[in-house]
């Protein structure tokens, strides 16, 4: 794969140096782009060292690699099948008088309210006192909301995309903490004294976009692709390997060039300004990859308007925002993971916990591809999970829990 050494920061993150927080977590920063047979550098080797052209041969391609990826990409049209990972248990009993805070890193994020949401109604059928808060993208804030669920003698508290590493534990004491969707992918141990963390398999969707792109522009033929990562989100780096690899297996030739947005940069106009830059110094960039949905709203999609550019999109998350104006707008594909899988999976986690049930490694979250194809299918005003993906996933978790 033709990966193009260019890796671009979309402005200063706010909220203190957050993203440096979370990429500390992780171990490194922004990974440069690299030859697809070469094996991927660590992410602080990758941060330090400059990046280079693709030099060494690439890995076999399959023998008709867009063929590949079409059935790659098909086979997540089809139904999406429940499984539950492991035995049931008494949650009714061990959530008896428990009570749980949830903080959030900024729940004017959509997703992350919906999130709120949806966990708060799980342990809710379960007479779990919940108390939520939320950070509002202010990393100092933090403290002193886990001090309030402290002082609130909570039994449990469940962050909500806030990184293990700014949790304070000398404030938390013996209280056990739950990040979420920081993992990112099965076999990442949680952050140190994190109890456990639930997430989404960041790996599925990411392969699908590459899918998308390889099928869309026929091997590469019909253009360029440009993939928008998100320094300081956990699966951010997850999710550009992933893409790697899948370009480079199915699709060698293709070229691809990586940019960075960070998270404040999605909504002030930066992302807009370099996504129209991009486009008007390259006429051949054809398809633009932004890993997470959100940043299509305010950021990429106006930016292919200003430029004029018939370049098209595809993205992850279902954010209905999105999903209302998918095929209308350049979004033309979004892959939706079931939130309320995730959800209840974090309120699965959280009465293991509290009933000393052994802790679930991967609770199996797939995904399901919207396209203009089958966008028609469902109401994309509100994800509706029997509507989206043809399960009540609270109902099959209850199956699990016992009854109330």
């Amino acid at each position: 794969m033709k990966q193009r050494s260019k890796v671009r920061s979309l402005g200063p993150i706010a909220a203190l140096g957050i993203a440096s927080l979370v990429l500390a977590a992780c171990g490194g920063g922004t990974t440069a782009t690299t030859s697809s047979a070469a094996p991927e550098p660590t992410q602080a080797a990758a941060s330090e060292a400059p990046a280079e052209a693709a030099s060494e041969a690439p890995a076999e391609a399959a023998a008709d690699p867009v063929a590949e990826a079409l059935a790659r990409y098909d086979a997540a049209k089809a139904p999406i099948v429940f499984s539950y990972p492991g035995e049931a248990f008494d949650a009714a009993a061990s959530a008896k008088g428990k009570k749980v805070a949830i903080i959030s890193w900024d729940d004017r994020i959509p997703i992350l309210a919906q999130w709120g949401d949806t966990i708060a109604s799980g342990f809710e059928e379960y007479g779990v006192k919940v108390s939520r808060s939320s950070a509002d993208f202010d990393i100092e804030a933090i403290p002193g909301l886990f001090s309030q669920a402290v002082a609130s003698n909570v039994d449990l508290i469940v962050t909500n995309a806030i990184p293990g590493v700014v949790v304070p534990f000398d404030v938390v004491g013996d209280i056990p903490v739950m990040t979420t969707n920081q993992t990112a992918k099965p076999g990442v141990a949680p952050a140190e004294n994190i109890i456990a963390d639930v997430s989404f398999n960041y790996t599925i969707p990411a392969r699908l976009m590459a899918d998308w792109y390889i099928v869309n522009s026929e091997g590469g033929a019909k253009g360029e692709a440009q993939v928008v990562a998100s320094e300081g989100q956990a699966s951010s780096p997850i999710m550009v390997e992933e893409m790697k690899a899948e370009i480079a297996e199915l699709c060698p030739g293709c070229t691809v060039t990586f940019a960075d947005a960070q998270l404040s940069s999605w909504f002030d106009g930066a992302l807009t300004n370099e996504t129209r830059n991009a486009l008007t110094a390259n006429p051949n960039l054809k398809f633009v990859l932004p890993i997470y949905d959100g940043m299509t709203l305010a950021g990429t999609d106006p930016g292919i308007t200003d430029a004029g550019s018939d370049a098209t999109q595809a993205s992850f998350n279902a954010t209905p925002d999105v999903m209302k104006g998918l095929g209308a707008t350049s979004v033309k594909m979004d892959v939706g993971c079931p939130n309320d899988w995730f959800s209840y999976a974090v309120v699965d986690a959280s009465m293991r916990i509290f009933a000393g049930a052994p802790l679930v490694a991967d609770y199996g979250i797939t995904c399901r591809i919207f396209d203009e194809a089958n966008i028609g299918e469902v109401d994309p005003s509100k994800e509706d999970s029997p509507n989206w993906y043809g399960i009540d996933f609270l109902s099959e978790f209850k199956n699990f829990w016992g009854a109330m």
